[in-house]
């Protein structure tokens, strides 16, 4: 939307038309821009079931990193990264608690019975 309403007030500055050039310009920079700041993440991170800043934070990092194309990978991105780090700690809780500690023997060696000096 930038990239459409920006030029387009350029031109109506350059033309002379200075009142549609303000109008435009405040209307692409108060609605326009708040509806793709605002609105946009919240719609995303519903469906991706992602927190609205995380959303946000996706969409602008996924510009930075890749463009245009960027405005929908980056919320997908960390919504599969969200999905994977999930899957781990679920199959992490799921093993028996015998499995992740070390087996502690409970009866003493035979070598530390052994009477001092006798080995």
């Amino acid at each position: 939307a930038f990239l459409i309403w920006v030029p387009a007030a350029i031109y109506l500055a350059l033309e002379g038309a200075w009142a549609s050039a303000a109008i435009l310009t405040v209307w692409g920079g108060v609605v326009v821009a708040g509806i793709d700041n605002l609105l946009y993440p919240i719609l995303v991170g519903n469906r991706l079931r992602l927190h609205t800043v995380v959303a946000f934070v996706g969409a602008v990092g996924g510009i930075v990193l890749f463009g245009a194309s960027g405005l929908v990978l980056g919320p997908a991105v960390i919504a599969v990264t969200v999905s994977l780090i999930d899957i781990l700690k679920q199959r992490l809780s799921d093993q028996p608690e015998a499995a992740l500690t070390p087996k502690r023997d409970t009866k003493p060696s035979r070598q530390s019975r052994a009477a001092p000096g006798r080995e």
